[in-house]
Formats: C-alpha cells, sequence, structure tokens
C-alpha cells in the first residue's frame, strides 16, 4: 500500500519535513482519496497451509507483536505518539481493536512498541520509495536486541523507518514494513491483512443484464480494487467474512457451503449471538472456485449510513482460498458507474452465473438476517414465496 501522492511528492522534495497525513480513519466511500494501492506491497511469500488440502490458514488466541520505531539521528518525519495511538492504545480505531473487532475476539493481539534511534538516514532513503522490507527488517531487528529483545520471541514484527513512503508485508508471512508516518491505524490493518493471506482483490463491474437477470461473472468487465467492504482491496471497513473464516474466525455453524436448491437465511456478519450462519459459499469448477455471501449492519469500523445499499443487500465476492485468499467483489448495480453499492437488494433482481449453473436472489433483509432463494446445479432456484429452510452443512 502507498501513502497518498501528496504525501510521497512532499517526501520526495523535503526528505527530513516530517511528512504525515491528515489523522483521521480513511473513508469508506472513497478510499482511493486517500491511498494509493501498490501492487508490490503484497509480497508472495510460499508458506504451506497448516493441514494440506484444508484451505485455511487459523490466526487464533493471543499473538505478540513487537513494533519497532527507528529514527535516523539526522531527523526524520516519525511521531512516537501517533504510532502508539494507532497500533496499540486505548484508541477504538487502533489496530489492536480492528483486530479484535474483525475476528470478533478470536484473535487477540499483545503488542509490544519500542523507540530507537540508529545512524542517519541511509542513502537509499534520500529519494523516491523504495519500499525496503529488507532495510526495514534490519533496523527492526538491531532496534530490538538494543533492547534486550529477541525477535524471534514475537508472532509478528512491525518495523518502521522514514524512507520515502509507502508500506509492505509478506503475503502470508509474520513481518510488515512502514516507511513513513501513517495518519491512520488504516496502513496497519491492511499490511496486516497481507499477513494474514488476504490478496489484493478486484471487482466484477459493468456485468451484463436484461430485464431482472444480472450475467456473472462472465462479460463482465474486471477492475483492480473497488471493494469497499475490504481494507485490503479498496475500503477501510472490517475484513470480508470468506477472509474471516480462512483465518479461523468463524466455526462451521456460522460459515455453510450450500449443496442444494433452496431458500436460506443470512445472519449478520460479525453478531455472535445470531444463530443463522454468517458466510454461505457456493462451490463453483474452475476459478474462482467458490461464490461467498455475506449481509452487514453497521457498526464502528463498517460505518455505513443506515440506508447505504451495502447494509441492507446481500454483498457477493467470487473467491478462491488456498494458499492466499484472492477475493473478486460483485457489483450487483451495473447500472452505476459507482462500486460503492455492490449489494444485492431485495428487489426481484437475481444473479445467473452460467458457468457455474448458479442462481441467487435477495428475498428479504431485516435487522437480523437476510433471506436468500439460491439455485445450484444448473437449477433456476426458487422464487420468493415460500418459507426458509436451512442448509445443509459441509
Amino acid at each position: 500500500m502507498r501513502l497518498p501522492t501528496l504525501f510521497l511528492t512532499l517526501c520526495a522534495t523535503a526528505t527530513l519535513s516530517g511528512c504525515t497525513l491528515p489523522d483521521k480513519p480513511p473513508s469508506n466511500e472513497t478510499p482511493e482519496s486517500e491511498f494509493v494501492y501498490d501492487e508490490r506491497d503484497a509480497i508472495p511469500n510460499d508458506v504451506p497451509l497448516p493441514k494440506p488440502g484444508v484451505n485455511q490458514r487459523p490466526v487464533v488466541g493471543v499473538k505478540k507483536v513487537l513494533v519497532s520505531v527507528v529514527h535516523w539521528s539526522d531527523g526524520d518525519g516519525l511521531k512516537d505518539d501517533l504510532i502508539q495511538k494507532h497500533t496499540f492504545s486505548d484508541d477504538p480505531n487502533s489496530f489492536q481493536n480492528y483486530v479484535k473487532a474483525a475476528s470478533s475476539g478470536k484473535l487477540n493481539l499483545d503488542g509490544t512498541v519500542i523507540f530507537h534511534t540508529a545512524g542517519p538516514r541511509p542513502d537509499l532513503c534520500k529519494s523516491g520509495s523504495p519500499m525496503p522490507i529488507s532495510l526495514a527488517t534490519s533496523e527492526g531487528d538491531k532496534a530490538a536486541r538494543a533492547k534486550g529483545l529477541n525477535p524471534a520471541g514475537f508472532d509478528y514484527l512491525i518495523n518502521i523507518i522514514d524512507c520515502g513512503g509507502s508500506a509492505s508485508a509478506y503475503r502470508p508471512g509474520r513481518i510488515m514494513g512502514i516507511y513513513g508516518q501513517a495518519g491512520s491505524s488504516h496502513v496497519y490493518n491492511h499490511e496486516f491483512g497481507h499477513n494474514l493471506g488476504y490478496a489484493h482483490g478486484k471487482t466484477y463491474t459493468r456485468c451484463p443484464s436484461a430485464g431482472d437477470r444480472i450475467d456473472a461473472p462472465a462479460h463482465c468487465t474486471t477492475i483492480n480494487y473497488g471493494d469497499t467492504g475490504d481494507s485490503v482491496s479498496g475500503g477501510g471497513t472490517l475484513y470480508p467474512t470468506n477472509n474471516r473464516w480462512y483465518s479461523g474466525w468463524l466455526d462451521s455453524s456460522q460459515a455453510v457451503v450450500i449443496s442444494r436448491s433452496g431458500y436460506y437465511r443470512l445472519g449478520v456478519l460479525g453478531v455472535s449471538r445470531s444463530t443463522d450462519p454468517q458466510l454461505y459459499l457456493i462451490n463453483r469448477s474452475g476459478i474462482p472456485s467458490q461464490l461467498a455471501l455475506e449481509y452487514r449492519k453497521p457498526t464502528p469500523f463498517d460505518n455505513f449510513p443506515p440506508s447505504d445499499n451495502r447494509v441492507n443487500g446481500v454483498w457477493m465476492r467470487y473467491t478462491s482460498m488456498a494458499g492466499s485468499v484472492h477475493n473478486t467483489q460483485l457489483d450487483a448495480t451495473p447500472e452505476t458507474a459507482s462500486t460503492a453499492d455492490p449489494a444485492l437488494a431485495a428487489n426481484g433482481r437475481y444473479i445467473f452465473d452460467s458457468a457455474a449453473g448458479i442462481t441467487v436472489r435477495v428475498c428479504r433483509t431485516t435487522p437480523t438476517y437476510a433471506e436468500v432463494a439460491v439455485g445450484v446445479n444448473s437449477e433456476l432456484g426458487p422464487s420468493c414465496i415460500r418459507p426458509t429452510m436451512q442448509p445443509d452443512q459441509e
């Protein structure tokens, strides 16, 4: 992830000017205006799945995180108080609180933040945006050892230096590098998503339609990012439901595979008291290998207005989850130019995936659940007139 263009320009022209971003969370409406995404920030890392053949990479319990803030002796733009606030503090928008909310308390980060002064700014950090994760890792290691800490004793390492802006992380992995002063916790949320194995997402948009039918994903236009429901893919919100399942934050009652046509009740994402599944997956042949359904309501992190499309319809993402998570959001309102209204509403329209033989209709939305009618195995699926049934669980 890159910090904003203005930030990079200032850093390139005045290396020691103390470049900072506005201290506010990224907008769910226009995150593109706050951050410029850069494919270099997700560094592919070949880490085998914990259980061969099981497409999950659980990260649960208490994990120790070391944040090493390394200053140059001849000055830089890093601000210790902001870094502490954005990472490990009681601030409601901190990285620590974000992860706790996204995981519904399944993952708790125990953070140690240290501050250290190294030598003068290296030549590498005097121009451009090199995104030097090796340099940040090396400087962080030296800082930790100077404080009597062994980096190997921590589950995750966040190394912060002033070096041209931007950030990067191994995907999946345990190390991220931050190369300037961020204005909010968003950059940490984004890069930690890469550590968890989440790739930058895409969006299917401008899908062809005829009457109430929307044909997808064939003949849709694929664009990078555009997913305002994912901090890794264009938004400032909590991670998507299928990502949470991949990380072990949903149990078998909360994530269910639909194997036959019928009516299904989809619970609100992140509501632990709900007895309805929070994620439905529909298998399909080829790539993407599944279609994921989720239903959101406003939360402190998913701070959409109550009337917003994204909290009044069903969000759909095509996904392949193996060594990493690769999502492509489906924009179910192809008639609009924006991807900020992607949810399928209960308005009679339906998604038709001819290649996979899948149809999805939203029959009803309530404050606590959405009811969907699903057809699989090339069956058209039911209309929205029958009582709800629960799915076979696999």
